[in-house]
């Protein structure tokens, strides 16, 4: 008797077992990752990429790389994954550059509130549209930008002043915006 409940058991939750299997596993890492969203060489005409200057998508792990130090801040606000990347233009013989520099958050709120620390205190900035947040400030001398699309933050900081600054801003900020998921 003793026997034939044990095997009504065993047949029983290995019949449940057979039931509730997980569907397909879930990948552990993100299919999307920070450094899919850089503008690649011809994003707006004679930019490119500053060879040497990409630091690769740093995990929370690695965001000391970026941070200098301070990374522990940054994840302590939700901060998950980093990367930069710089770029220049040397068409016309003055030398133009910018760094971009593109950070994901656990969720939009906490890219928000980043964003939000980020601007505080600027004036003059104009509001960006087809994202979550967005200024530029500084059109025309050396601009740098701030917008939030999804949980990503994205900075753009001028290292030289040109004519075409505005244009090449806001394609960048065109091509990032393209790019980058919305959960």
């Amino acid at each position: 008797m003793k026997c034939i409940i044990l095997l009504l058991i065993l047949l029983v939750s290995g019949h449940f077992r057979q039931e509730s299997r997980p569907g397909k596993p879930t990948a552990t890492e993100e299919a999307f990752r920070a450094d899919d969203a850089l503008p690649e060489e011809g994003f707006a005409r004679g930019w490119k990429p500053i060879p040497g200057s990409y630091i690769y998508s740093a995990s929370e792990d690695e965001l000391w790389k970026i941070y200098d130090g301070a990374a522990p801040g940054v994840i302590n606000q939700g901060g998950r994954e980093a990367v930069t990347q710089g770029y220049e233009n040397t068409d016309g013989g003055a030398d133009r550059s910018f760094r971009i520099f593109i950070l994901r958050f656990v969720d939009n709120a906490r890219a928000l509130a980043y964003f939000k620390e980020e601007i505080e205190g600027a004036s003059g900035g104009e509001e960006l549209t087809g994202v979550d947040a967005g200024q530029i400030f500084d059109k025309g001398k050396a601009p740098w930008a701030r917008f939030v699309i999804s949980r990503y933050l994205v900075s753009i900081n001028w290292e030289g002043s040109t004519d075409d600054s505005d244009n090449a801003t806001l394609q960048a900020v065109r091509s990032i915006s393209a790019k980058l998921p919305v959960d």
